[in-house]
């Protein structure tokens, strides 16, 4: 893989991350489309390792009061719950991950089912939309939120294990 290709990549990567598409899904289409080498897991892991660290970088201030928070509950307590809840709803995407992750990465990663998956999702998404259309979210719905509500928003991540499915699509859909 050339110095070209490795840069169209970190560009896709980088400018999907934050939209509710997939960006591993458009990691693994894109590259056939344009008749690429496949570029592997390796890669693949690299340029989300990059997109990790600038929103580390980005978010340093608020993961620094999360961290302080979930030790100290009494000066901050809607910042413990929120990291609690952070944690609860990453557990189940990580157990299924750790369960089904060589399968996952074996077997569903063709172009072909990712393609499927991406239109897919898009079309449940903008039914999502439709049907959600006028509902308001505030802050104090999500400091309110239940362990069941944090766990079902956990296993729609979890959803986001099949490539071409968006973790952030997925997760503000399973959040309405």
């Amino acid at each position: 893989m050339d110095y070209i290709n490795i840069i169209l990549l970190g560009i896709i990567q980088g400018l999907t991350e934050f939209l509710p598409v997939s960006s591993s899904g458009h990691l693994i289409v894109i590259p056939k489309i344009f008749n690429f080498k496949d570029q592997g897991l390796a890669m693949d892991a690299i340029l989300h390792l990059g997109t990790l660290l600038a929103i580390i970088i980005y978010f340093r201030k608020d993961l620094a009061r999360l961290i302080y928070a979930l030790f100290n509950h009494d000066k901050d307590p809607s910042y413990n719950r929120l990291a609690w809840h952070i944690g609860w709803a990453s557990f189940p995407a990580g157990v299924i991950g750790l369960i089904g992750g060589n399968f996952i990465e074996q077997e569903l990663r063709s172009p072909t089912f990712v393609a499927w998956n991406l239109l897919f999702w898009s079309f449940v998404f903008f039914a999502i939309e439709r049907y959600s259309a006028g509902q308001k979210l505030n802050e104090s719905d999500i400091s309110e939120m239940t362990l069941g509500k944090v766990l079902f928003i956990g296993f729609a991540q979890a959803i986001a294990l099949l490539p071409g499915t968006s973790r952030s699509g997925i997760t503000i859909a399973g959040g309405m």
